[in-house]
């Protein structure tokens, strides 16, 4: 973890040192690593030390290159799109995903999409799952996609509604010890998670794992602060209109790295 973060991080667990009666992170630290009580404790741990502030549409270059660029070209070879996001948090960004291509999709494609969300707490997976937004969250949302893709459940209340759900799994799923939840994505978005890793992390893990999970053709979403120039050998940056997106690097044989 970077030497910024620390602060951050150190600010969330004093909250649980705290509501433990401990009297120091050393105390913390044994309590979950020595006692019986630490198992049940840990997926607080997880959660105190994860970041879950998102909202729909969220860096907003980004979809517009996947709307505009993306998905015409893979609407053209493929009959089921299969996307990842990794370290989806509270649902914001699948939901938003699959919004995307149910609207881009109106009258020039009538394939499946599946899509996999997973992150390691629990806790906002539960919330994804629910699928019921409020206040800030929503607010880059059109009213006319409001309306298409959701249904009011109370005073500023929102759940997403059927069509926008239909093909995403929802998982717990820990990105640098578990495997990837399947092969062949053609799209992966893993945004705002790697600026918590250092170097060796982040090349350990999009040059293992989602380098392993994805299509050949594929395309990586990685977070507007975050970089994989001087990181990764297997992908290169894409350049279109510069978003921060990845492709498989090829060989002079058109091989994959």
């Amino acid at each position: 973890m970077r030497e910024s973060k620390k602060v951050l991080v150190s600010n969330r667990l004093r909250k649980r040192v705290f509501a433990l009666n401990l009297s120091s992170y050393k105390d913390y630290y044994l309590y979950l690593t020595e006692t019986k009580e630490g198992k049940k404790e840990l997926p607080y741990f997880i959660d105190a030390v994860s970041t879950n502030e998102t909202y729909f549409f969220r860096g907003d270059n980004q979809f517009v290159v996947l709307q505009k660029v993306i998905l015409p070209e893979l609407f053209k070879k493929r009959s089921k799109l299969r996307v990842w996001s990794a370290g989806a948090s509270t649902g914001e960004e699948p939901y938003s995903i699959s919004i995307i291509i149910h609207e881009t999709a109106r009258g020039r494609w009538s394939g499946n999409v599946e899509i996999i969300a997973t992150d390691i707490s629990n806790e906002v997976i539960e919330k994804a799952r629910e699928g019921v937004y409020s206040g800030r969250t929503l607010r880059f949302v059109p009213r006319e996609i409001r309306g298409r893709y959701f249904e009011s459940v109370g005073k500023e209340s929102y759940r997403v509604g059927e069509k926008a759900r239909k093909g995403i799994s929802f998982r717990t799923h820990n990105l640098l010890t578990d495997n990837p939840p399947g092969k062949s994505f053609d799209i992966i978005f893993c945004r705002n998670v790697m600026i918590y890793f250092d170097k060796p992390t982040q090349r350990r893990l999009v040059d293992g794992n989602f380098a392993s999970a994805i299509a050949p053709d594929g395309y990586l979403f990685i977070g507007h602060a975050e970089s994989l120039m001087g990181t990764s050998k297997k992908f290169g940056y894409a350049q279109i209109l510069k978003s921060p997106i990845y492709t498989r690097v090829k060989t002079r044989h058109g091989e994959e790295e």
